[in-house]
């Protein structure tokens, strides 16, 4: 696998959270938006969730995480500081007490009924079509709190999602344990922060068979053939602080999370 011929799809994987010494690798004229989910918010007892909200162009809680985001604000004595941009869903689970306090707030609390969609597909909508109007999404990267815990359909929905978008957009999505975020086919090159990411990572190859060859991984791969209902590559260890894979068919990369103090 080339590894110096300049056609490796880069990924700055955690360094998008802390940009660090690859502060120049992030792309001025990209901006970020925070999705915030109806589920706990992970890493609320870290300083990474205030950090990031201070940094985000766009901020949405998706339905119910306007209650999450209210909660937490309540909780930690920052409510004041985290007025989200919209609440965007059928918004069926957004208890009224949340809901009047961001309305008051200039909060946009926009309704969409359609049923063919998801809350989590409402928000990436309302993020294209409303508060970046005519821009491209791949301008924008995407940050998704919560999605992969809780409810077997809820986590296997998020999944969807991210391998539906990968294409058009960059998109991170931090649970408790882990960043996962779907790596196009082809070569790819992942920026590693040892400080915070890993040591295990996995490559999960749930839109088909893949073939993959990787480097810097503790057992590297040389056209090894994965697919769900064969081998995958899980609990490997990340070994260098610049991981290649090249895949023949998109795959999810998750690596081990822990934020800065």
């Amino acid at each position: 696998m080339s590894t110096t011929d300049g056609s490796d799809a880069m990924h700055l994987g955690s360094y998008l959270l802390y940009p660090g010494e690859h502060q120049q690798a992030v792309a001025a004229d990209k901006e970020l938006a925070i999705l915030v989910l109806n589920q706990p918010i992970p890493h609320a007892e870290t300083p990474l969730f205030e950090l990031l909200w201070a940094r985000a162009s766009h901020r949405i809680c998706v339905d119910g995480g306007g209650n999450r985001l209210y909660d937490l604000g309540k909780s930690t004595d920052t409510l004041g500081k985290c007025i989200p941009d919209a609440i965007v869903g059928d918004l069926d689970s957004l208890r009224e007490e949340p809901r009047a306090y961001f309305a008051l707030r200039g909060t946009d609390i926009h309704h969409i009924s359609d049923q063919n969609s998801t809350d989590f597909m409402k928000g990436l909508q309302y993020l294209d079509r409303v508060r970046r109007a005519g821009k491209q999404p791949d301008e924008c990267v995407v940050v998704v709190w919560g999605g992969l815990g809780g409810r077997l359909d809820h986590i296997l929905h998020t999944l969807k999602v991210m391998f539906n978008n990968h294409l058009v957009r960059q998109m991170t999505v931090i649970s408790d344990e882990n960043l996962s975020s779907v790596l196009p086919k082809g070569k790819n090159k992942i920026l590693v922060n040892k400080q915070v990411d890993g040591p295990t990572c996995g490559i999960l190859p749930l839109a088909g068979e893949a073939v993959l060859t990787t480097k810097g991984l503790r057992w590297n791969l040389d056209h090894f053939s994965s697919a769900f209902e064969g081998m995958m590559s899980t609990s490997n260890i990340i070994d260098d602080p610049e991981v290649y894979i090249e895949s023949s068919m998109p795959v999810v990369w998750t690596s081990e999370f822990r934020p800065l103090p």
